[in-house]
């Protein structure tokens, strides 16, 4: 590799690592919620700006702006490198993190409504109404 410095090599392989850990992450994300296809493509057009931006400033640093397939073959490298290795581990990891998700969610959402629920027992128990709309147009009727 004549010309072709060690720490442009290794800038654009973790350049291309660090790409490919975003998207994995957007990609956990996507699973973890269930997004729709439409939110997904949404996702997928915005990591592919962000890869071209980060690309494009890639090539700025390295050479001048002057996009080389050395520089892009080193990213796709670092990013399958990542997508074989972490994204295998999404998989496994996904099912106990959609469980833990749902659990908080739960407890969180419980004490909500405990909350809420004592509120309106309390009300209740005072005996005082609520003003509410329906009231105002049931007095209404009453004086016509």
């Amino acid at each position: 590799m004549s010309g072709i410095p060690a720490e442009t090599l290794l800038l654009c392989l973790v350049c291309g690592v660090f790409l490919g850990l975003v998207f994995a992450v957007l990609e956990f994300l996507r699973l973890l919620f269930s997004l729709g296809k439409i939110a997904a493509a949404v996702v997928d057009v915005l990591f592919c700006l962000f890869a071209a931006v980060v690309t494009f400033l890639l090539s700025l640093a390295v050479s001048a702006g002057h996009a080389r397939f050395f520089q892009i073959a080193c990213e796709v490298i670092g990013f399958l490198c990542v997508q074989v290795t972490v994204t295998h581990g999404i998989c496994h990891f996904l099912p106990y993190a959609e469980r833990r998700l749902h659990r908080f969610k739960s407890q969180f959402f419980s004490k909500y409504t405990q909350g809420r629920r004592k509120k309106v027992e309390a009300l209740l128990k005072s005996g005082k109404k609520r003003k509410s709309f329906l009231n105002k147009s049931k007095k209404s009727e009453k004086r016509t």
